[in-house]
């Protein structure tokens, strides 16, 4: 099998390979464009003649599509292998979403040889012009990206377009945490309408937890003598009823110290848990869910029965806030408190310090102004009489 290539101008070169016959038929030519460093005539020749042999071995080797296939084709094909590999089921509710109403209504029936950087832009622009978000529409542009990808690998595509996308910049806004007061105040009204979700709060915001992270907690994963909380999994909604559990974000276990505050706030929870228990004369499994609104917790709080308690409760304390907010406190309050990044990242699940230090980075200016004080004081001048 033979290709043929032919320079179309001074330094690009067009590469052909016939592949077969479609089905009515007609041939099928794979074709590629190469651009030599130099644009003059005649440079990059053998570059064309090592991509011809490249392309020539991918059609013999049976590896190179039809060339009809759609953004849809790749579309449905990507989000099958994400499954495959693991991706966790709420990741994958995300991207099907995602996929279902925008990506498939605008480009599923676009062929992948001739989708465009210009087409990316083209929808992005769309998109804001919409009111749609920069965060949103880079979210689009990063799973577009992941897709291209993807296809390149299987020889789907000849190069990722979405590289060379401008997708609106994002720019960092400053996370929004509230003070302890207000955090105090959340918790007192919560236990004034459910103790067992006030507790779950509680904890939350000493711990730093993710929400589904704090649902998925069993009562054997606390250690009593080593004060130490295990977070190791996390609960998701089944979509159309029903729950189920999947490994924390990072995949990773992680253990988090207890001080005397969130100890007392579990034996206590544990106390309200046994004597209702004991009421009902029913026995607590040791793997029993630690907040739960089964008197023998079988199974766990939903992660969004928790989401809309918050704002309700918070509208009653008087204050302006959220559930993940609490996360956001631990952190905040442990930076600010002098702890280090590393240990702050650990506590949080943080896979990479690096995060935490982009997200709460508004809070190390303080941190700075403090440890120039600290200097300032060590090398203070002597008083002159």
């Amino acid at each position: 099998m033979r290709g043929s290539k032919s320079e179309i101008a001074p330094g690009v070169w067009k590469l052909r390979v016939y592949a077969g016959r479609r089905p009515n038929g007609t041939p099928i030519q794979v074709t590629k464009t190469v651009h030599a460093p130099e644009r003059k005539a005649g440079a990059g020749s053998r570059l064309a003649d090592s991509e011809l042999a490249k392309m020539v071995a991918s059609v013999s080797a049976g590896r190179v599509t039809a060339g009809t296939e759609t953004v849809g084709n790749l579309l449905d094909l990507w989000l099958n292998h994400c499954e495959s590999i693991g991706h966790s089921p709420t990741t994958m509710r995300k991207y099907r979403q995602i996929a279902e109403a925008v990506i498939r209504p605008e480009l599923g029936k676009v062929r992948l040889a001739k989708l465009s950087t210009r087409d990316l832009d083209t929808l992005y622009a769309k998109l804001t012009a919409r009111g749609n978000k920069p965060l949103t529409v880079r979210r689009l542009h990063t799973i577009i990206g992941a897709m291209l990808s993807q296809g390149e690998r299987w020889n789907m595509v000849d190069r990722n377009v979405s590289r060379k996308a401008s997708p609106p910049p994002v720019h960092t806004e400053q996370v929004k945490t509230p003070d302890i007061e207000e955090v105090r105040a959340l918790i007192t009204e919560a236990e004034k309408v459910e103790p067992v979700l006030a507790a779950l709060l509680f904890i939350g915001a000493l711990t730093g937890a993710r929400r589904g992270e704090l649902c998925a907690l069993r009562w054997s994963d606390v250690d009593w003598e080593a004060r130490l909380l295990t977070i190791e999994r996390s609960v998701y909604e089944i979509k159309g009823g029903g729950w189920a559990e999947k490994p924390t974000k990072t995949h990773q276990a992680r253990r988090v110290g207890l001080d005397d505050v969130a100890i007392e706030v579990l034996r206590r929870h544990r106390a309200t848990v046994d004597k209702l228990a004991s009421e009902l004369d029913l026995r607590i499994p040791r793997d029993s869910f630690l907040f739960s609104r089964s008197p023998v917790g079988s199974e766990p709080i939903r992660p969004d029965i928790v989401s809309k308690f918050v704002p309700r409760i918070a509208k009653a304390a008087g204050v302006n806030t959220h559930l993940h907010a609490l996360r956001h406190f631990s952190a905040t309050q442990l930076i600010a408190g002098g702890h280090d990044v590393r240990t702050v990242a650990g506590r949080l699940g943080h896979a990479d310090a690096s995060i935490t230090l982009r997200v709460y980075s508004h809070v190390l200016p303080e941190r700075d102004r403090e440890a120039a004080a600290a200097l300032g004081r060590a090398l203070a001048l002597p008083h002159k009489n």
